[in-house]
């Protein structure tokens, strides 16, 4: 079976910098237990997913800069 490409619409610097406001990119916390720290690592992992295409969509000039 052949992968479809998702594309995603156009996104927003503005969202972008909330949603990483919400869940920073900082180290575990020691008194989490491995649960808490995977899960917290797929939250920073979107942010991190949405930045890269949000600059490819400025590269391609999907979108301008806000």
């Amino acid at each position: 079976m052949k992968a479809e490409e998702i594309v995603l619409p156009a996104l927003s610097k503005n969202l972008i910098d909330k949603l990483d406001k919400l869940f920073p990119d900082k180290c575990a916390d020691l008194t989490d237990d491995d649960r808490m720290v995977w899960y917290k690592s797929g939250q920073r992992s979107v942010i991190n997913y949405l930045r890269q295409i949000y600059d490819e969509q400025l590269q391609d000039n999907i979108i301008t800069k806000d």
